[in-house]
């Protein structure tokens, strides 16, 4: 079940990233802003921050943009809280930290002090996942695997909203058999 939420969320973001006019950053990507409507669906309801990315047509790519260093970094990337230029990949991590929640039913560095889990994100260390959950099942297991990818430090290395959904849904899939 846990799966399946987390590709329904995933599904949520895939299509801000996917938007036909334009990539659509969420840029604040929490578990609470995610609910299920009255019609069963997960879905995304708070768009605050989010960022229609330009579009350079001469180099035909997205525009990078930059935000300052956040007041609590906790929920992001490492590249917002040392104000690097910033791309849509910025969820992709922050969704890795909702889909620690749902494993684990814990927030991302709980009890930790504010610098050092800044600290610890910006120097690209990850929490630790217990291993109870590789051998819980193998759906556990890929929920780890596609939190793990999310948390890919470096975020031209990060895959896509769209491998992420990929690799759920063939985790879902994978799973039913």
């Amino acid at each position: 079940e846990k799966l399946e939420i987390a590709l329904e969320m995933a599904k949520c973001l895939a299509a801000m990233h996917g938007y036909e006019d334009g990539v659509l950053a969420h840029v604040d990507l929490q578990v609470g802003q995610f609910f299920r409507g009255r019609d069963g669906k997960i879905k995304i309801v708070d768009y605050n921050r989010a960022e229609p990315l330009l579009y350079n047509e001469r180099n035909e790519q997205y525009c990078k943009w930059v935000n300052g260093v956040p007041f609590d970094g906790v929920y992001r990337a490492p590249e917002e809280n040392v104000d690097e230029p910033l791309t849509e990949a910025v969820d992709v991590y922050s969704l890795g930290n909702v889909f620690y929640a749902v494993l684990t039913g814990k927030l991302v560095w709980e009890g930790y002090e504010y610098e050092e889990r800044t600290r610890r994100i910006v120097e690209g260390e990850l929490l630790e996942i217990p291993d109870f959950y590789y051998n819980k099942s193998p759906s556990a297991e890929n929920l780890v695997l596609a939190i793990k990818a999310c948390w890919t430090t470096d975020p031209e290395r990060r895959p896509s909203i769209f491998e992420v959904v990929d690799f759920l849904e063939r985790a879902v899939e994978a799973s039913k058999r």
